[in-house]
């Protein structure tokens, strides 16, 4: 795909932006599920508020993980819609199967950056997006993105500075810290040391009780000012089983060991599945 083509794309993909967004019911109780989905190396998150709304951050590598992990899911919890997809960033181990969520089940919402990136399946969902008229959200630090009011939902990054840099597309990840009564979620994408510092420079308040730990457990993120700001109690990395990066790199299951962090790990447990009623966290592992 040419360059020309994809900035194409693009600018039509533009016009979505300004879509009408859908405003969620009133808050009625009940629990937050956020479940890390097992779809090997890559990510995967899966959320369901307290009254039964749907996000979907991520997606892994493939149709397959849409066709065999996603939709599965979605259809056990009995959802018939999903009602926010975040794409956090280009990398095929994260959009790798949003078109085929896209084009197999009703979306309402989809958030991203925008950011230039020349793939194949990065051009098919943003023409998906297009021709199947969903509402788009081009996606910075500040950003609303429309969900249960039950639940808080806050973009810590990327910037524009970030984005615009088409080389790097982690440090260009959508954050978001998603907080239900008093526990808090921080969903970093692949996120790295340079947006880890950036959001602390924002002067915001990181403190969460779960961390997604940003880019599969590598070196390359996890800073221990980053970790110390956000001082979890429970931390999830989603990595594939003997993958080749060695992914998560013990230097990370290190440093969170030392700071008393409780770990679980999708290619040891599979799905984790946490949930809360806003106060209390229970964690299921599949394995």
């Amino acid at each position: 795909m040419t360059r020309t083509r994809l900035l194409t794309l693009l600018a039509l993909f533009a016009l979505f932006l300004s879509a009408c967004i859908p405003t969620p019911p009133p808050p009625t109780g009940g629990t937050l599920t956020v479940a890390f989905l097992d779809i090997g190396q890559g990510d995967s998150i899966l959320i369901r508020s307290p009254n039964g709304m749907t996000m979907l951050i991520d997606s892994g590598n493939s149709d397959n993980d849409a066709t065999q992990v996603i939709l599965p899911k979605l259809r056990e919890w009995g959802a018939d819609r999903l009602d926010v997809m975040v794409a956090t960033h280009p990398d095929a181990d994260h959009i790798g199967g949003l078109p085929e969520v896209l084009e197999n089940f009703p979306v309402e919402t989809v958030a991203l950056t925008g950011q230039v990136h020349s793939t194949q399946i990065y051009e098919r969902l943003l023409t998906d997006i297009r021709d199947l008229n969903v509402n788009a959200i081009q996606t910075r630090t500040g950003t609303p993105i429309p969900f249960d009011s039950a639940v808080r939902v806050e973009v810590l990054g990327p910037d524009d500075e970030l984005v615009q840099d088409e080389g790097d597309t982690n440090n260009a990840s959508i954050v978001i810290r998603l907080t239900y009564g008093n526990v808090s979620f921080m969903l970093t994408g692949d996120a790295e040391v340079p947006e880890e510092e950036a959001i602390l420079a924002s002067g915001a308040d990181l403190r969460s009780a779960i961390l997604k730990v940003g880019h599969h457990g590598s070196r390359s993120s996890t800073s221990e000012p980053f970790l110390a700001a956000v001082d979890p109690q429970i931390a999830v990395i989603s990595a594939g089983e003997g993958n080749q990066y060695g992914h998560p790199h013990q230097d990370v299951l290190d440093l969170l060991n030392q700071a008393g962090v409780q770990i679980y790990r999708t290619d040891q447990g599979g799905t984790i599945t946490i949930t809360t009623d806003g106060s209390t966290i229970d964690v299921e592992t599949d394995r």
